[in-house]
């Protein structure tokens, strides 16, 4: 190899680790400002790109459900938050990465969340109040 030859690879290989520095700067400052929202009734979850909590509104109609399932509903919100910003997060990632280290990320994310089930406060003929009396 001549000197010129050697120049030039180093040169090469400085231009591909400039190039290296600049995506991972691009995708940490994409990365930094991603949130997920997730809302319903009065409740709504903000998580960071990590996944980390971020954020939480819960408003006097949401308190009218209940210990139980304001927890149930908290913590429901929470994790489709979470699905939704770490496959944001994947395809922020994704042409930086190569396809082997997409498919193995894809493994580890959580599954996409389905359409919540509706709620017995959402029923309209649902009737929390016991009966009044059983005999007649």
């Amino acid at each position: 190899m001549n000197d010129q030859s050697a120049q030039d690879f180093l040169s090469s290989l400085q231009d591909r680790a400039d190039e290296m520095v600049r995506q991972s700067e691009q995708i940490r400052e994409q990365l930094g400002s991603l949130t997920e929202t997730a809302g319903d009734g009065g409740i709504a979850v903000t998580v960071s790109s990590n996944g980390a909590l971020k954020d939480l509104e819960i408003d006097q109609r949401a308190l009218q459900r209940g210990p139980e399932e304001l927890r149930a509903t908290i913590l429901r919100l929470a994790g489709e938050a979470q699905a939704k910003v770490a496959h944001r997060v994947a395809q922020t990632v994704e042409p930086f990465a190569g396809e082997s280290a997409m498919e193995f990320l894809r493994t580890q994310l959580p599954v996409e969340p389905e359409e919540p089930a509706a709620s017995r406060n959402d029923d309209p003929d649902f009737d929390d109040e016991p009966p009044q009396t059983y005999l007649r």
